[in-house]
């Protein structure tokens, strides 16, 4: 399964600890071009005023390890609809524990320097069906989590309907 993320980032001036924050800017959809379709986008604006957002390869121990509450830094929770109601589905490659979700770990986007504040845009790009699962009207909620462990707010997009083959 290949997950997509492209990252621009801008340095600033402040150095103040504090949890980063997200703007939604939108949502596409991208036909396949055989009638069904092959992936989403979802676009937002992140900042943070004392830059400690991403993980570098090295930070392999408790809390960032493999298993870990941080090992993920970009929570990303998948929803579909299902008889009027939100859901969080099951990962059928997982079993009936795990619920389908699609984190990310970022690389770390600490500028160097004396001003640590970053400011910048996130396209994420999501399978339309993801571990194989074909959720027709769905939607993502995603929460950027720094080095501190402080938690952005939660963003949640607007529904999308999704065509499958």
């Amino acid at each position: 399964m290949v997950f997509g993320l492209m990252v621009a980032c801008e340095r600033g001036k402040d150095t103040i600890p504090s949890p980063p924050q997200l703007t939604y800017k939108g949502i596409y959809v991208f036909n396949s071009g055989f009638g069904y379709d092959s992936f989403v986008e979802v676009e937002f604006d992140f900042s943070d005023l004392d830059g400690d957002v991403g993980l570098d390869d090295a930070d392999t121990l408790y809390p960032f390890g493999v298993g870990d509450p941080a090992a993920f830094n970009l929570l990303v929770y998948y929803q579909d609809k299902k008889g009027g109601q939100w859901q969080y589905p099951k990962n059928p490659l997982l079993g009936p524990k795990d619920t389908l979700v699609l984190h990310q770990r970022l690389k770390n986007m600490t500028p160097t320097g004396k001003n640590k504040s970053i400011s910048g845009r996130f396209t994420l790009v999501i399978p339309a069906r993801p571990y194989t699962y074909r959720g027709d009207s769905v939607r993502y909620e995603i929460q950027l989590m720094d080095r501190a462990l402080h938690r952005s707010q939660k963003i949640l997009t607007p529904p999308i309907f999704l065509q499958h083959p």
